[in-house]
């Protein structure tokens, strides 16, 4: 987690992002924001007030927006964020 981040800092400074993921990861849920993913995935804030461990309360997964990245490495090939959606199409159709 800290992706986003990392991703804006590396834009900043001219340097590109690669992400490498499985196809596997690659589902029908297409998020266009952070507030797209649902919230069985998100951190809840809201934990930091309570007197529990903080063991299993952590994110998933974080949404970095498709501008911060320059290119995607997956076991399908190596794809730009524009054409991760039509590889969806194709899996999924």
């Amino acid at each position: 987690i800290g992706t986003l981040g990392i991703a804006m800092i590396a834009k900043t400074v001219n340097k590109p992002v690669y992400v490498m993921a499985e196809s596997i990861k690659f589902v029908k849920e297409y998020p266009l924001n952070q507030s797209d993913v649902p919230d069985r995935f998100k951190y809840r804030f809201s934990t930091l007030n309570e007197k529990k461990p903080l063991e299993e309360e952590h994110p998933i997964n974080d949404y970095t927006p498709p501008q911060y990245i320059n290119l995607l490495i997956t076991d399908l090939g190596i794809f730009t964020p524009a054409a991760v959606g039509d590889e969806l199409i194709k899996l999924y159709t």
